[in-house]
């Protein structure tokens, strides 16, 4: 027997929701080798997610696609980690994690959403009500995401409550998976030198990695501060030739508005209107 009606749209709005957290507590993540732990954590927790339902799955016949997109935050993890390992060996990645973690991991949640509602319309049972639950998630999702990159920075509360603790912090210098850890601490602590000459060759090499990624950051805000003054000095120039006295009221944006995820979203809802009413028709 088929998943029922009822059943099928909870799941589909409470994957939803489990991609919103991830999303949410990605970018939260201690860089590597930190935060190695806390994503092995979220990664077994990723995977025994769509476990949960594998049987209730294969007993009532639910669609692969369904099934795949249950995968979609361990996916989201394993892309978070092989950056954050290619950063290890090359400072140069950390841009594109910060790029892919950009606003609560927004540019893998909106795709997931999309693949979702994708699925809703495909399916002829109860479009409506489940395009609107995930709107009724996605929109303040993605407002509370901007809200949180270019003004309260709540990722950085949510870090310290999450990975703050002692439990992450008496982990340093212990092997898991092979892997040393470091705990979460201020370079003063965390990379003073040690006695113990294994774990000052290992402090040495955070030290040094630790070093080129204050590097690579510091460039990018360099290049990012260049950028804004070239649009500074240029909007002066043309003013000036315009002869207009006011000045711009803030900065030209660097990321997408929140305007460009809403007509998406009231795009895609007014398309399973017009499928409805031609099906009537």
């Amino acid at each position: 027997m088929p998943l029922k009606h009822t059943t099928e749209t909870f799941l589909v709005f409470l994957l939803g929701v489990v991609i919103l957290l991830t999303g949410v507590i990605l970018p939260t993540l201690p860089d590597l080798p930190a935060g190695a732990v806390p994503w092995a954590v979220l990664f077994v927790l990723a995977l025994l997610y769509p476990f949960l339902f594998i049987f209730l799955f294969r007993s009532r016949r639910a669609d692969h696609s369904f099934r795949l997109l249950h995968w979609f935050p361990a996916v989201m993890l394993l892309v978070w980690l092989g950056l954050q390992i290619a950063a290890l060996e090359s400072a140069q990645f950390l841009k594109y994690s910060d790029w892919f973690t950009w606003g609560w991991t927004l540019p893998a949640v909106t795709l997931a959403f999309i693949l979702l509602i994708t699925y809703c319309l495909r399916v002829i049972r109860r479009r409506v009500i489940r395009i609107a639950l995930l709107l009724l998630a996605f929109i303040p999702f993605v407002a509370g995401a901007l809200m949180s990159e270019r003004t309260y920075h709540w990722d950085r509360e949510i870090a310290s409550t999450l990975w703050g603790g002692q439990w992450l912090a008496s982990l340093e210098g212990k092997d898991v998976f092979g892997l040393k850890l470091a705990k979460p601490l201020p370079v003063a602590q965390n990379l003073s030198s040690s006695k113990d000459e294994g774990e000052e060759s290992w402090r040495q090499k955070l030290r040094n990695t630790e070093q080129r990624r204050r590097e690579v950051r510091e460039l990018l805000r360099t290049k990012s501060g260049t950028t804004l003054t070239a649009l500074s000095s240029s909007s002066s120039s043309a003013f000036a030739i315009a002869d207009v006295k006011t000045k711009p009221v803030h900065l030209p944006s660097s990321g997408p508005e929140v305007e460009v995820f809403v007509l998406l979203m009231a795009a895609l809802y007014a398309g399973v209107l017009h499928d409805r009413a031609r099906r009537r028709a």
